[in-house]
């Protein structure tokens, strides 16, 4: 003996799911690193520069990562960065997207942003309706995260 509320309920859903538009998913391509090999970067936060007498470093940081926007007409819609840490924890993070009349756009500016371990903090942003960047820079230290490793990685989305 069937039920009516079952059968009302099994019907709703049918007539439901028939009615659901797809929705087309975003294509989004790893952009290259400049200067690397590949799409990804691993990096443990280094200690910051230390400036000297006659624009000489002591030390040099390695907070700053740049990914080249490909030129081959790709008009990206989005950038998306998306940072993973297992160390967890506290990190200065800045995103620019640069262009080249040599102007860029901040789009992300906090201190101590917990990474929570094993699950990225992804990041988003829409470039100029009139231009495409040419990189993408990921600027990531700060000292309470000294030693401890991050992977990042920038795409592009149509």
């Amino acid at each position: 003996m069937i039920n009516i509320n079952s059968l009302s309920i099994v019907s709703f859903l049918g007539i439901f799911f028939a009615l659901q538009i797809p929705v087309s998913a975003e294509n989004c391509t790893p952009i290259p690193l400049v200067g690397g090999q590949g799409s990804t970067v691993t990096k443990t936060v280094s200690t910051p520069t230390i400036p000297a007498p006659f624009g000489i470093n002591i030390t040099r940081n390695n907070w700053n990562t740049d990914w080249a926007v490909p030129s081959n007409n790709n008009t990206f819609r989005r950038y998306l960065v998306e940072i993973s840490s297992n160390d967890g924890g506290p990190f200065d993070i800045r995103i620019y997207l640069k262009y080249s009349d040599q102007t860029a756009d901040q789009f992300f500016n906090q201190e101590a942003v917990n990474i929570v371990t094993n699950k990225p903090l992804k990041i988003e942003s829409t470039p100029r309706p009139d231009a495409q960047p040419y990189q993408v820079n990921l600027f990531v230290g700060g000292l309470e995260s000294l030693g401890k490793t991050y992977t990042a990685t920038a795409m592009g989305c149509y």
